[in-house]
């Protein structure tokens, strides 16, 4: 369930996929086209599953590999987001919900705000693991 959304937002879409044994069922809203026919990513909403999920650093960690990222260049800023621990990151913010389940959400920092972004977070809810 995703409860607040920032103004503005493009058509969204649905995908489902799975990496190094952690699925992912991400929304993505985009904007376009535009004058060269391309499109835009305003806002992406993912939940994660796998059992390597135990915690946020293990989430950390998997997200570290997943998105090709240098552990120490990577300046994460712990945040609560709701009622959940994460980390935050630019224009990302990613946070643990339960063992098996973390949560990530990204946002165009071009049209929107970090509050924007922690906002949205905020209201994420991925349903429980089954």
């Amino acid at each position: 369930m995703i409860e607040n959304l920032p103004d503005g937002l493009g058509t969204p879409s649905d995908f489902e996929y799975e990496w190094e044994d952690v699925s992912f069922h991400s929304r993505v809203w985009e904007t376009g086209p535009d004058a060269e026919g391309a499109f835009k990513v305003d806002l992406t909403v993912k939940t994660l599953r796998g059992e390597r999920l135990t915690d946020l650093e293990a989430v950390k960690d998997f997200l570290v590999e997943y998105e090709e990222k240098e552990p120490g260049d990577w300046q994460l800023v712990p945040v609560k987001v709701g009622g959940y621990d994460g980390l935050l990151a630019g224009d990302e913010v990613f946070y643990f919900v339960e063992p098996g389940v973390a949560a990530e959400v990204t946002i165009d920092h071009e049209r929107f705000t970090d509050e924007d972004l922690v906002d949205t977070a905020a209201g994420f809810h991925p349903e429980p693991a089954t």
